[in-house]
Order: C-alpha cells, then sequence, then structure tokens
C-alpha cells in the first residue's frame, strides 16, 4: 500500500553561447569585498579543536601547517571551531574555507561548513546555514579555496562570524581525511540596489491565467538612487517576452515592495520569470522564479525532496499523519513551494477511506486504523492554504470499504458487496470493533484499538455502487476540499472469481473482467466530472505486470490525466530482479513513462526501496533515469553536488519531458550518432517532438553511465569519469536537415563547477551530410535537442 506523500550557480560555457540561465544574482554594483578578517588553522587555541583534529606540519599549507581531521564513524558532530571577531556585515558575507583531502569518497562523506552570524547587539544567533563539500570538489595535490555564502540583513550590524568544521560519516569503510588551511571572512560591498526577494504567487498556472509576483528591493547604499525593474518571461529553447517593466526610488537604506502582475499566454510548460534590476540602463542585479504551466493539473509536476546538504527539518508529516497548527501547516506550504512539486496527496486521513470522505465526526479518528485524532476543520483549511500557491492537494482512497463507515454499510446494503465461493466477505473482527465503539469515552486510549476490524469489497459493477462512490468523491471535493482522489488497493475493478450477492461469478474471464472493469470507471468518471468538471483521478497498480490483463481499464484509468503510481521499481534493487541492472532499467522506465503519457496518464514510479537506495550514487541515477522516461516525483536533491537542480530543471524544461507530443524513438538507428571518448548512453532515450510553434525537434538525452553495471553494488558511491569529447550527429529527415540545436543542462560542465540550470545554443556543422554538434562534457546527465 502507498505510503508516501509526494511532494513537491555559474557554470564555465567555454565558446558556446548561453541562450538563457537561470539567474543567479549579478555581481554587477556590489564588490566582492576583500578579507576583513583571516586566520590560519595553525594559530587556532587548542580548545577549539574537538575529536580527531590535530596541527600538523603540512608543506602545501601556506603557513606550512595545517590542522588535520580524520574520519570517525562513531562520530557526528564539529571538529573545528572558528570565531571571527565583531565585524560589520549586511546582506550577504562571504567565507572562504581553504580545504584539501585524501581518500575522500566523491560524493559521500561530507566535510560540513556551518556557519552562524551572531548579532552583538541582541546576542541571539541571527543567521545559521550549512554547506557540504564533498570529494569531488577537492584534491590531494593542493588546497581548494571553498567560497560559501553567509546572509544576514541589508541593514549593516555588527556580527561575530562562527565558522564550525565537522565529518558527516555515511560510508562504511571509508577513511577519508580533511587537512584546513585558513578561513578568510570578506563582507560584500554594496555600491548599487539589490533584489532581496522574487517569488510569484502559485507554482503552478493554467494558460492565459494573470500571474501575481512580488519583488522586495533593496539599497543597502548610502545614496538615493532610481531603478528600473524589468520582468522578462522564457520559455521553452529560446521564446522570451518582457512581461512587466517599473520604475522604483529608493531613499538610502530604504526597503520597498515592488508588486506586478502580468498575464500568461497560451502555451503549457515550465517558465522561467528573469528579473532584472538597472541603474542608468545597466544591469546592477537580477534574480529569478520558477513556475509551471498546463491545462492538465498534475501533467508538469516535478519536484525536489529535502536537500541532503542541508540541515533540513521533516515536515511532509503535516499533511501525512500529524496534527499541526495553522502556523506550522502554513510554514510546510511555503517550504514545498519552494520545493515546486503541485501534487500533495493526504494519505489515509479519512475514518474508512471510500466509504467516509466526509466525516460527520469532528473530531474524528483516522490515519488507516492508526486511530489518530484529525480534525475537518484543520484538514480543510490546510487545504485552502495549499491551493492559494498552486498545489493540487488529493486525497488517498483505500478502495475497500472498511472501519466503521464499511461496516455500517455492509449492514445496510450487503448486496453491494463482492463475495468468495463460499458467501464471505475479506475480513471482519468484533472484538476491534466493540473497542472502537468506544472511542468518545473520556478514558478511551488509542493505543488500546488495534486496527481495521473490517474490510470488504464493493460489487463496482453495480449502478448504485457506482453512484454511491461518486457521491462520496463529489463530497470529499465540496465539503472538504479535496481537488481529486488517488486510488489504492481497490481501483473500482472487477476479477474473475468474484461473485455477487446472488453468489454468481460476475466475469468468469479476464477479457470480460477488463472490459466490465474500464467500464466501471469510465461511468464514475462521467458521474464526478458532470458535477466536478476539474476534478482529478489517480490510482495505484500502474505497473506493466500488474495491468497486463486489464489494459483496456489502464487505459480508461489513465485517460484525462490520471496519477498513476507505479510502486514495482521500489523492489527493483533485488537481484531477482531483471531491473536492478542499470541498462534495463533505462529502457524499463523510458518505454513504460512513454506508454503511460501517450495514454494520457501522469506517470509516478516509485524509487527504490520506496525511501531510496542507501547508497547515494543509485539515488542520484534514479531520479534521472526516472526524469528522462517521463516520470513525476520528488527528485533526490543535493545542492552541493553537481548533478543539478533536478526539480527546477524539470520545472523549466517540463516540455521536454512530459510533453503531450513526445514520442518514444525505440530504435534511433542512423538517426542518431553519437561518439565521445567514453561510452555514453543515449540509445533508449530519443523522442520526436513539436513545438508549441510547430517546429519539428528531436531530443537526445545523454547519461554518462553508473560506474558499476548493477544498482546497489556500489557502496562508496563512485563516479564514471567525465565523458569529454563528444560528437552528436543528426540525419536529415526527409531531406531536410536541422536548423538548430541546443543544449539543455543542469550540472556544470566540470565537476568542481556550481549547478546551473541553463539553455545552450549549439554550433551546427555538416559533417558527412549529416548536422552535428559538440557537447564539451556529460558528468551525468545532458540533453541534446535538434529543431527544424
Amino acid at each position: 500500500m502507498a505510503r508516501l506523500l509526494q511532494l513537491v550557480g555559474i557554470c564555465l560555457c567555454g565558446a558556446l553561447g548561453i541562450t538563457s540561465a537561470l539567474a543567479a544574482p549579478s555581481a554587477a554594483g556590489r564588490a566582492p569585498g576583500a578579507p576583513a578578517w583571516q586566520l590560519a588553522a595553525a594559530t587556532l587555541p587548542a580548545a577549539n579543536l574537538v575529536r580527531n583534529a590535530t596541527v600538523v606540519p603540512d608543506p602545501l599549507a601556506s603557513g606550512g601547517q595545517a590542522v588535520r581531521i580524520t574520519y570517525d564513524k562513531a562520530y557526528r558532530g564539529t571538529n573545528v571551531q572558528v570565531f571571527a571577531p565583531a565585524l560589520a556585515m549586511q546582506g550577504r558575507t562571504w567565507i572562504t574555507v581553504y580545504l584539501r583531502g585524501e581518500n575522500l569518497p566523491p560524493i559521500t562523506d561530507p566535510m560540513r561548513i556551518t556557519l552562524v552570524a551572531h548579532d552583538l547587539r541582541t546576542n541571539l544567533s541571527a543567521s545559521y546555514q550549512v554547506h557540504s563539500v564533498y570529494g569531488v570538489r577537492l584534491k590531494a595535490t593542493g588546497y581548494t579555496a571553498i567560497r560559501v555564502p553567509l546572509d544576514t540583513s541589508y541593514t549593516a550590524t555588527q556580527y561575530a562570524a562562527e565558522i564550525d568544521l565537522g565529518f558527516i560519516p555515511e560510508t562504511a569503510g571509508a577513511a577519508p581525511v580533511v587537512y584546513f588551511d585558513k578561513v578568510e571572512v570578506s563582507p560584500q560591498t554594496y555600491t548599487a540596489p539589490v533584489i532581496a526577494e522574487t517569488y510569484v504567487d502559485k507554482l503552478h498556472y493554467a494558460p492565459a491565467d494573470t500571474v501575481t509576483g512580488h519583488l522586495t528591493l533593496t539599497n543597502p547604499t548610502a545614496a538615493a538612487a532610481e531603478v528600473t525593474v524589468i520582468g522578462e518571461e522564457l520559455r521553452a529553447l529560446t521564446s522570451r517576452r518582457e512581461v512587466f517593466r517599473q520604475t522604483v526610488s529608493l531613499a538610502a537604506g530604504e526597503t520597498k515592495p515592488a508588486p506586478f502582475t502580468y498575464q500568461l499566454g497560451p502555451e503549457e510548460y515550465g517558465r522561467e520569470l528573469r528579473v532584472s534590476l538597472q541603474v542608468a540602463g545597466k544591469e546592477v542585479a537580477a534574480d529569478q522564479a520558477l513556475f509551471a504551466v498546463s491545462q492538465v493539473p498534475l501533467a508538469v509536476s516535478v519536484a525536489n525532496y529535502y536537500d541532503r546538504s542541508q540541515d533540513s527539518p521533516d515536515m511532509h508529516t503535516i499533511f501525512y499523519v500529524a496534527p499541526a497548527t495553522g502556523q506550522e501547516s502554513w510554514r510546510s506550504v511555503l517550504f514545498f513551494k519552494k520545493m515546486l512539486g503541485s501534487y500533495c496527496e493526504f494519505f489515509s486521513w479519512s475514518p474508512g477511506d471510500i466509504t467516509d470522505l466526509s466525516p460527520a465526526e469532528d473530531p474524528f479518528l483516522g490515519g488507516e486504523g492508526r486511530a489518530i485524532f484529525r480534525s475537518r476543520e484543520t484538514i480543510r483549511q490546510q487545504l485552502r492554504m495549499l491551493k492559494s500557491v498552486g498545489f493540487w492537494p488529493v486525497s488517498y482512497v483505500n478502495g475497500s470499504a472498511w472501519a466503521d463507515s464499511g461496516y455500517q454499510l455492509f449492514q445496510e446494503h450487503p448486496e453491494w458487496f463482492l463475495y468468495d465461493g463460499n458467501g464471505e466477505v475479506a475480513h471482519y473482527e468484533m472484538d476491534s470493533r466493540e473497542t472502537y465503539r468506544h472511542r468518545g469515552d473520556y478514558n478511551f486510549d488509542p493505543n488500546s484499538y488495534p486496527g481495521i476490524f473490517f474490510q470488504a469489497v464493493l460489487n463496482h459493477s453495480l449502478p448504485e455502487v457506482q453512484r454511491y462512490i461518486a457521491d462520496q468523491y463529489i463530497k470529499c471535493a465540496k465539503e472538504m476540499g479535496f481537488n481529486g482522489v488517488r486510488m489504492d488497493v481497490r481501483y473500482l475493478e472487477i476479477y474473475p472469481g468474484e461473485r455477487g450477492f446472488d453468489g454468481k461469478e460476475i466475469a468468469p474471464t479476464f477479457a470480460e473482467a477488463d472490459k466490465l472493469s474500464a467500464q466501471n470507471v469510465r461511468n464514475i468518471k462521467a458521474m464526478v466530472h458532470q458535477e466536478i468538471p476539474t476534478f482529478t483521478f489517480g490510482y495505484n497498480y500502474s505497473s506493466p505486470d500488474e495491468t497486463k490483463d486489464m489494459r483496456l481499464t489502464m487505459q480508461e484509468r489513465c485517460a484525462g490525466g490520471a496519477w498513476m503510481l507505479d510502486e514495482i521499481p521500489a523492489t527493483y534493487q533485488e537481484k531477482t530482479s531483471p531491473y536492478h541492472i542499470w541498462k534495463a532499467y533505462v529502457r524499463r522506465m523510458t518505454s513504460w513513462g512513454d506508454q503511460v503519457r501517450k495514454w494520457g496518464g501522469v506517470y509516478n514510479p516509485f524509487d527504490f526501496r520506496r525511501g531510496g537506495s542507501p547508497y547515494v550514487v543509485d539515488n542520484v541515477y534514479s531520479a534521472i533515469i526516472r526524469l528522462m522516461g517521463g516520470g513525476h516525483f520528488a527528485c533526490y536533491t543535493n545542492g552541493d553536488l553537481p548533478f543539478g537542480d533536478l526539480g527546477g530543471f524539470g520545472t523549466r524544461f517540463s516540455e521536454y519531458l512530459y510533453g503531450t507530443n513526445l514520442d518514444w524513438i525505440s530504435a534511433p538507428q542512423s538517426q542518431v550518432t553519437v561518439k565521445a571518448a567514453a561510452p555514453l548512453w543515449w540509445e533508449d532515450s530519443c523522442y520526436w517532438s513539436k513545438s508549441a510553434e510547430g517546429k519539428k525537434q528531436l531530443i537526445v538525452h545523454l547519461l554518462n553511465p553508473p560506474a558499476v553495471a548493477e544498482v546497489e553494488e556500489n557502496p562508496q558511491s563512485k563516479l564514471s569519469p567525465p565523458v569529454t569529447s563528444i560528437t552528436v550527429a543528426c540525419a536529415p529527415v526527409a531531406g531536410a536537415k536541422p536548423t538548430a540545436a541546443y543544449l539543455l543542462a543542469s550540472e556544470p560542465d566540470n565537476l568542481g563547477g556550481a549547478n546551473n540550470t541553463r539553455v545552450v545554443k549549439l554550433e551546427l556543422k555538416d559533417v558527412g551530410g549529416k548536422a552535428t554538434v559538440t557537447v564539451p562534457s556529460v558528468l551525468f546527465w545532458k540533453t541534446v535537442i535538434f529543431q527544424w
């Protein structure tokens, strides 16, 4: 049973022309600032060196000595503490730590840099930020300057900076060592106003909606300034239009809001809103916001999960089983909004799911037999919050009739249920029912209620049952506020061998059961849509092997943009699965994702073990491969590793991952040729597509294959070296060659670079009658698009 709530830099590009990159705050208008304070590691007091941190001779260090920090699997904490003196800081201060490493795994066991700004006026911590440094950024032969930001108020204030270093042990058998040479603190010097904040109200809009956005402008300088703010909407590969422009006057030290609105066009898929702040026609700062646009509410939903590079508290259980205040709920809503995904599922919140989707009791016991008291009004309040920022909240629905409401329905309508050959329903246990009857007593102990006492299956082929279920869904929307449902356990189907109240088999063969079940689904959707046209559906059991005997039903379930949960990939790490081989996993995800999309569904494949593999590299590749295959889910995220912002990439370039015009090429044959200095995988990940303007497109995903051929056989998460010297050639179609080519990427071009989601126009060359482009490198995943 599904128990998952789906939520939700700069790169060197050589001679390639950048058409668009997600805007990082511009360096113009503010000087980087010389170090205001620095400290050599060798001068640290002994009290600041904690467990496994010692000063040792090091000829590579600037002062001939360094602090040596060894790895201790049993210790998780600070190894080195540095306290800077009082300094005037405002906005962003740069902390530069000089490190080198030996025996460091590339993407596990980080050195965690924790920064704290202590406000000397209040003696309180004004800012707390965490950054991770991995082996991919350090070398043994010399020191690397690791430059990380510490953000504070834009009002100049005296702060004392605290810099803590500590290993985060993860990998069995690892024995890394990090050497710390020195640290520098460089407060930012501002010479012009800045954009303190940019956001739009929603993370998902329908075409032609009005976007409402918010800017906060700050002038941290000592002189008044007049600025021009220009907003541009970037879409697809090259589309760009100005959507607002305004002039704002800022006094010295003033902070001022600058709200804006504009109307979307009819086009769907990802948007980047780029905001430019200009003084006298020169850009002094820039920022950006991402959001998605689609007519089908969940067609472009993709999210990031908790960022593993930071200290992220668990927030998703607030919409799962945990009680929460309004303040806690709103904090979680805003947190998930930053993660971008618009799908939000309340798992098993109701007293009886399909038989009680608008409970009369308040508070009531809900949570799939967990005996957790819930409040109708709290749930409705949370749903209003979620919808206000563009989420599409749906209710999980166990498709069988269970708990007290199911038992009551069975007493009233035994003829509505399915029976086996002995005339029995599925499950009932009256002792637990007796306990449940005392739930309103003042001394009721929820722990005394062991679980579900009744569970049976409705005969979905009966018109009166279909009407009952449709009415439950309509009440779920109108009375509780849900926008849709996702069904589990049963999804309105009938199987051979199941019998009605009269003892007769309803559908003796799978062909008959499939035809009847598809009609059941169609009828109930039609009844609900007659009252609520926008109501969405979703279903479990969406793997090819689970639906092989019920393909008509699967197609009907997909139709209209249903959320199709595929749980079976959660088992693919097992050696008994043919898909624990990475190459087979790629084709499985790509081919089935394409099929679900063509049937009209929104494909949601689970990760290994439901929550991910114990090995980082498996989580990275699983996320990338499922995205390449058109999957919608919460991506594994680590902002300090060079595989990019996958959720941001999936949102911005959703057209090339989820577009309804996509057509998977099962055998590219001579249409595409890829040559590189080392093997790349691409043969199973090519698509034909068509742009909103009607241009033919060929999409080629380039994947640097995992270093180890099988899932969960790489405990130290070793990486394949970056692949370079890549040429991708495209043959003419009906005698016509592509007229343009573009590179999509979120990763950098080298392991030490910063992530940067971008589209880059590539130079086309004619080589042997084929249009050929050069790609500088692939660390994990980049995409080439040819356009006619």
